[in-house]
């Protein structure tokens, strides 16, 4: 029977079937492999019943791309064969075969072995080109040695494949009604129903601008060398500036929950990008008290990872439109707003959470579009779309008193300022698209979670990105005085504007954009501004105070009552010229702990008190302290000269802590 297939397959031009057959194979296998990969992180915020339709769908998803590219595989091979007729090579199928398949062992081997000998040293184009040619002659040489039991080895592997084939095409069959159920037929969360209260018309309206990794250390309105926020500073001389905020974590997910709850990170426990809703977000969130008592209230955010849905808040909000309208969908590139993720995002994203799975930056398919994709140089999410969208809303007799939170995406990297910003601190042409600054950013990420800094040769092109980083933020300056001056037009009264932004970005103490373990003050101190009706006088807060503390001030300004589940303050009595009681001030970054029931011990945690700040690192039990005040830059870490003081943050890190795990264990019992 052997012999038979074999001759079959000499005489018989390749077909289809067979080339689809190895296709499919290899690459379910392939996604079989990244299931178990993915699975280990995607269980620290989720449950197996989410993972499955996430699978289902990424099964479907890749099994078509595996047919298209079976058709391009069987094209390049019909077209060689015709070659090899034509000149008289004596090149079969299943040369063509084992030499495939031998180019995939030996690059799979290069590639894991550069992550094992050398993990943090950069390979350049022309390392890569080389490696690759190797590889490729090595699969050519090995393939001319083998090239007589080429036809035997295929045949075996035809057969070998077949219960795989049958296997993995029967998973692919369930999958499509499995997806179907959960996008069309299976029931979202019950509703909240809620009973509110009677708009009161004299309470104020309020907007909440933030500006997604926008670092107070780079604003002009902040005392930054260059001029980056004229307007924002000019805009403040007739507000209440508080100069020493400190954000609740250094990535979107956690800071926009505590921004949402007033709680800090240990206590709504969303520590993960993908996201966990927060602990009783239903009915302990600043949108639902606001509700109750009469607001309509407006999410305009940008970030998906910010959205609404993410924080298992849509019911509290009566107006909030999808993240991927208010991006322009230009170009193919992956989760980034492309035009691929924008579709995924409008039709699965509020049924399976991984719906992306196939476009990230890990993943072979997403990689491969970041490839062919064409290379985008100006920022896709221009901040006017949601500006210009409240605006649109407040146009149509919208009710008052109203809510609304507007969360832009720049400055967030890719830093892509467009004319005339582009060039304005740093007139160099180099790393001026997404693929040049997503490269470096991927780079940096393989130091940032081993608690490493960047290698020394990428600080000049960090450099370089700060400069394009500081246009970014010139960019969105002006853009806030357009939708600011647009306002002012429609003579809306008794509304509060606020601004701020969910963690700044990093270029210092080799630490590059934002996550990870790192607290540094690139990534914590962020602006807050907050503008009352009619004011036409400024101050200047200069005590520390806290993200959570927003959420409070917010319903203070409002005149209702701060619920007791908030732990974050009102800083009106600031505003109005009172002393409020110093506390500590805390931020942390818990990535490395499952988000549900489990005791917090990795990660890291910083804290404010006075002039001091103490940065605790859980998983090897070390420590940095910096005088803030003598020590803007935190150059100097003095944790084992001022024991004294070392000693008291440091238990004030592990009481707080401790008393944060209570909660999880009563939690669970």
């Amino acid at each position: 029977m052997r012999l038979l297939l074999l001759n079959e397959i000499n005489i018989a031009r390749v077909s289809f079937r067979q080339i689809f057959r190895l296709v499919f194979v290899i690459f379910c296998l392939y996604l079989l492999g990244d299931a178990f990969y993915r699975w280990d992180g995607f269980s620290y915020y989720a449950s197996f019943s989410e993972f499955l339709p996430a699978v289902a769908l990424a099964s479907i998803l890749w099994s078509s791309i595996a047919f298209l590219s079976s058709i391009v595989v069987w094209f390049f091979f019909q077209l060689f064969q015709r070659m090899s007729r034509f000149f008289g090579w004596k090149i079969s199928f299943e040369h063509l075969v084992l030499c495939s398949v031998l180019f995939i062992l030996f690059s799979a081997l290069s590639w894991e072995g550069k992550k094992i000998i050398w993990p943090y040293v950069r390979t350049s184009i022309q390392v890569k080109s080389a490696i690759f040619f190797f590889v490729a002659l090595m699969s050519i040489f090995v393939t001319y040695l083998l090239r007589n039991r080429a036809g035997q080895w295929t045949v075996v592997m035809q057969e070998r494949i077949t219960p795989l084939v049958w296997l993995f095409g029967v998973l692919i069959i369930f999958s499509v009604p499995f997806v179907s159920y959960h996008k069309w037929f299976k029931k979202s969360d019950d509703k909240v129903v809620r009973g509110t209260t009677v708009a009161d018309v004299n309470r104020p309206n309020i907007i909440l601008v933030t500006f997604d990794a926008l670092t107070a250390r780079e604003m002009s309105a902040y005392g930054y060398h260059r001029e980056t926020t004229p307007f924002i500073r000019r805009w403040s001389e007739n507000a209440t500036v508080f100069s020493k905020v400190e954000a609740s974590s250094n990535f979107t997910t956690p800071s926009v929950a505590s921004l949402m709850t007033g709680k800090r990170v240990w206590t709504h426990q969303t520590y993960h990008i993908e996201g966990t809703k927060p602990v009783r977000n239903d009915v302990e969130s600043l949108p639902s008290v606001l509700k109750d008592y009469g607001y309509l209230n407006i999410a305009l955010v940008v970030n998906p990872f910010a959205s609404v849905k993410v924080l298992g808040m849509a019911d509290s909000f009566d107006i909030a439109p999808p993240a991927t309208e208010f991006s322009m969908a230009a170009s193919l590139f992956g989760w980034k707003f492309g035009i691929i993720d924008a579709m995924l995002f409008r039709v699965f994203s509020e049924k399976i959470r991984l719906h992306n799975w196939i476009l990230k930056n890990d993943f072979i398919f997403g990689k491969f579009i970041n490839l062919i994709s064409r290379n985008v140089n100006q920022t896709e999410v221009p901040p006017e779309k949601a500006f210009n969208k409240l605006l649109e809303i407040m146009d149509n007799n919208i009710q008052e008193p109203f809510f609304a939170w507007i969360h832009v995406f720049p400055p967030h990297d890719p830093y892509l300022p467009p004319e005339p910003f582009k060039g304005k601190f740093n007139p160099s042409s180099d790393m001026r698209s997404y693929k040049s600054q997503e490269k470096l950013v991927q780079e940096s990420y393989k130091y940032l979670f081993q608690y490493r800094s960047f290698s020394k040769e990428m600080q000049p092109s960090v450099n370089m990105a700060r400069d394009y980083y500081d246009e970014f933020i010139a960019y969105i300056d002006k853009k806030y005085e357009d939708f600011i001056l647009e306002l002012e037009k429609r003579r809306i009264k008794n509304t509060v504007v606020i601004l701020s932004a969910d963690h700044g970005d990093s270029f210092e103490h080799g630490y590059f954009t934002h996550g990870g373990p790192f607290l540094y003050e690139h990534v914590t101190h962020v602006p807050l501004i907050i503008k009352e009706p009619a004011q036409n006088t400024g101050q200047v807060v200069s005590g520390i105070v806290e993200q959570i503390d927003i959420p409070a001030t917010i319903l203070d300004l409002a005149v209702i009552p701060v619920p007791s589940w908030m732990e974050g303050r009102s800083l009106v009595p600031l505003m109005r010229g009172e002393e409020l009681q110093s506390k500590p001030a805390f931020s942390m970054n818990f990535e490395e702990n499952p988000s549900r029931g489990r005791q917090i011990n990795r990660g890291s945690i910083a804290v404010w008190e006075g002039d001091y700040k103490l940065i605790h690192y859980l998983a090897n039990n070390e420590s940095l302290l910096f005088n803030l005040k003598q020590d803007y830059n935190e150059m100097n870490n003095i944790f084992y000269e001022e024991t004294e003081i070392s000693q008291h943050l440091l238990a004030l890190i592990q009481s707080n802590l401790e008393k944060a795990n209570e909660r999880i264990r009563d939690a669970r019992k």
